[in-house]
């Protein structure tokens, strides 16, 4: 389910089966050089969180995405989400990013390396984005076993 008004609802009524929050974390640059890297990288990682809403429907909520700059302080930021969801009804928060430079600072950030889909037809981005979950599917389900 997705951060909406209607699936809030839902999840209020079934909040018990849903344990997962899934956040993208999307660079964003104003500077005209970077903004088609940046724009491609929000493009391929919503993709990527759409597709994990779907594989894992009615467990995961997918957040919109929080869009940072390059110069903010990840770490404070990884603190500020943690203490702000203790009290959450998620047992698990993960952090989607294409953004190397979260690695390493939670163990709940997952890392994908970014794959330029804007040239690409439909079939052939459909099937990046399986390939790119079926990556992700053992390290989500590694976190829920542990």
């Amino acid at each position: 389910m997705f951060y909406t008004g209607k699936d809030a609802a839902i999840f209020l009524i079934q909040q018990d089966f849903i344990d997962t929050a899934l956040i993208p974390l999307v660079p964003i640059s104003f500077d005209s050089k970077e903004i088609p890297q940046a724009a491609s990288q929000a493009d391929y990682l919503l993709s990527l969180v759409n597709a994990l809403e779907n594989q894992f429907k009615g467990r995961v909520v997918a957040f919109p995405s929080f869009s940072y700059v390059k110069t903010q302080n990840k770490q404070q930021l990884v603190n500020e989400w943690k203490t702000a969801s203790v009290d959450s009804p998620f047992k698990n928060t993960f952090y989607l990013t294409t953004d190397s430079e979260w690695i390493g600072l939670d163990e709940n950030v997952l890392w994908t390396a970014s794959i330029p889909l804007d040239s690409m037809d439909s079939k052939m981005r459909s099937k990046i984005i399986e390939d790119q979950i079926r990556q992700l599917i053992p390290r989500i389900a590694e976190r829920w076993n542990s």
